[in-house]
């Protein structure tokens, strides 16, 4: 059973259409009405999805999280994500679906940067870019776009990804799922439309946000590099100032209590730091299918 899965909230004016045309492509079309207040879950029942409904507005990755739980607990053989907001063509399904099998791997990401295959706008552009540069370090990945909704699934993935995070970062956090379960993965050129504002987020707030979260699986996938590194370098700035605290009062009788301060406090943060990346560097080894 091919599933198309769609996360809504106040989407009443793209998910009618969204539904129909993703249902030429697909056994069935999954919605989930995250809190929305307008008529999405009703336009998209009487369209002929499947709505699942959550009391409140939880956010993007708690939706796609149901529509995981939705596909494996039916026993999905083919999970299509794409957006309710009217970005992504339906008809596009096809491209995904088509690669998924034809080159028998377990993820496919419809990537609007994939030879220039979008006109996205200038900002957001670059902030995709930067964030995706980020999920490709943290998830040893090489992908263009890491914060594309559209993407499609095997049971194998449907099975293996289990996602947690109830924002934006949940594509990202999907990514390193993927890395860690050692699932194979390609893209595809799509076209999204920019028709309108299709952002219920400011784009600043939201794009740190997501950056922020990147981060932390960043320093989750590698906290060696992470937090070591830079742990590593303050302890020894912390003896090099320790070093001209001492040198200052051996040979000149004189006291440098700045020097003395700096190198206690570079020192001890510096010795935090690195036992804090061993300390993750075990729990990550520990509980890696977690994460």
């Amino acid at each position: 059973m091919k599933v198309a899965c769609i996360p809504a909230y106040n989407e009443e004016t793209y998910i009618e259409n969204l539904v129909k045309s993703a249902k030429d492509h697909v056994d069935k079309v999954i919605v989930c009405d995250d809190g929305s207040t307008d008529d999405t879950a009703k336009l998209a029942k009487d369209a002929g999805a499947v709505v699942i409904s959550h009391k409140t507005n939880r956010g993007y990755g708690a939706a796609i999280t149901s529509l995981f739980d939705y596909a494996r607990e039916n026993g999905a053989q083919t999970m299509i994500t794409l957006d309710g907001d009217g970005q992504h063509n339906p008809d596009q399904i096809p491209l995904l679906l088509n690669t998924l099998s034809q080159h028998n791997v377990d993820v496919v990401i419809g990537s609007r940067f994939l030879n220039d295959s979008t006109e996205a706008p200038g900002y957001r552009k670059r902030g995709i870019k930067i964030i995706t540069s980020a999920a490709n370090y943290g998830a040893d990945l090489k992908v263009s776009d890491s914060q594309s909704g559209f993407r499609a699934y095997s049971k194998d993935a449907i099975d293996a990804i289990h996602p947690t995070e109830e924002g934006m970062s949940v594509s990202t956090e999907i990514l390193l799922k993927i890395s860690n379960k050692g699932l194979s993965l390609a893209e595809v050129p799509i076209t999204v439309s920019y028709d309108g504002d299709t952002s219920e987020q400011h784009a600043v707030p939201h794009g740190i946000s997501v950056l922020a979260n990147t981060i932390k699986y960043v320093s989750i996938k590698h906290p060696l590099q992470f937090y070591g590194v830079p742990g590593i370098f303050l302890v020894i700035a912390g003896i090099a100032m320790g070093g001209i605290f001492l040198d200052a009062y051996l040979n000149e009788q004189t006291v440098f209590y700045g020097s003395l301060l700096a190198s206690v406090v570079l020192f001890l943060l510096g010795a935090i730091l690195c036992v804090t990346a061993v300390i993750l560097f075990s729990m990550a080894n520990l509980i890696r299918d977690r994460y």
